[in-house]
């Protein structure tokens, strides 16, 4: 029984991170082992062990050669239970959540994962679909911010749902982190704060006072994954981590290829899938997302003799 039980570390290949088993030095099968596990244990320093039958634990490094070693735990991680969901389940959760915070029942959400999975697209259309109006019920800003810049969108926008999309850059301005916490506190209002010597002010020119009460609701999209964010941040809001391995990427594309470049013939749409997973088998750094999808699919819709080849250098990382 021994024998049967594997042990992996984590290790780079060409800038990804994978599992290479300890005895044979060969690397781990696509899935065996998911990323969530493998940055843990690259992070604590610990192996991984799989069992007979597929289950994954970590053990201290320095104790895995003994014959006596066992799992450091015995507890399935909750975040197995989520590299393992059906993505169907997964985004009917945000959807959920959305709708709560458009009702007013939640004032905040966080939602986080990886680029090209269609976080956005979810949120934006939740909001639409019950009758909000964007400009009009929702604002949605994109891109860099800074605390003055976030302080003045949530002032003149104190009263709708502010999303706030891949705005990561503040998490690296102190000044904006407390500002997005005030935001994000599940208080029925919130009273936001931004104290300078020098007032800020407005597009005419006009001070803003310090100080304001925020009514509204906060969505924020980022593409940091949860574990990197500040606990003070995620406590405040309900969560949504959109984070799929790459058969969950696949079964989601699935699911959408009818509502996916509905302009392109499915027949394009499935082979460009298809090469898709004939890439992912052969090489490594393949980006697997909608993104990646949309330009294999109109690849695809033009015929070219050469279709692998040219989606490959779309979709793979260099």
């Amino acid at each position: 029984m021994r024998d049967m039980i594997k042990m992996f570390k984590a290790v780079k290949v060409n800038g990804k991170l994978v599992a290479r088993d300890i005895k044979t030095n060969e690397l781990a099968p696509e899935g065996l082992i998911r990323q969530v596990q493998l940055r843990t244990a690259a992070k604590t320093g610990e192996v991984l062990v799989v069992s007979p039958t597929g289950r994954v634990s970590r053990m201290a490094a320095e104790i895995s050669g003994s014959s006596n070693a066992k799992p450091t735990s015995t507890k399935m991680q909750f975040m197995s239970h989520i590299q393992s969901r059906d993505p169907k389940e997964m985004f009917g959760n945000l959807e959920r959540l959305t709708k709560m915070v458009g009702r007013a029942i939640q004032p905040s959400l966080l939602v986080t994962g990886m680029p090209g999975l269609g976080k956005t697209f979810i949120v934006k259309k939740t909001l639409e679909d019950m009758g909000l109006v964007e400009s009009k019920d929702f604002v949605h800003f994109k891109g860099r911010a800074t605390a003055a810049g976030m302080f003045i969108t949530l002032y003149e926008n104190s009263d709708k749902i502010v999303v706030f999309d891949d705005c990561d850059s503040i998490f690296k301005d102190t000044d904006a982190v407390n500002i997005l916490k005030g935001a994000l506190d599940s208080y029925d209002s919130r009273k936001i704060s931004y104290i300078t010597s020098k007032p800020l002010k407005d597009e005419d020119g006009l001070p803003l006072p310090r100080h304001f009460e925020f009514t509204g609701q906060i969505i924020f999209i980022s593409n940091i994954a949860q574990s990197n964010l500040d606990d003070a941040i995620k406590s405040r809001s309900f969560v949504a981590d959109i984070s799929m391995n790459v058969d969950q990427t696949f079964k989601r594309i699935e699911e959408l290829i009818d509502k996916l470049e509905t302009r392109i013939p499915r027949e394009a749409k499935q082979k460009a899938l298809d090469i898709m997973k004939s890439i992912n088998d052969k090489y490594t750094g393949v980006d697997i997302n909608m993104r990646s999808f949309i330009k294999a699919a109109r690849i695809c819709a033009m015929g070219f003799d050469n279709a692998e080849t040219l989606i490959a250098e779309q979709i793979i990382s260099q």
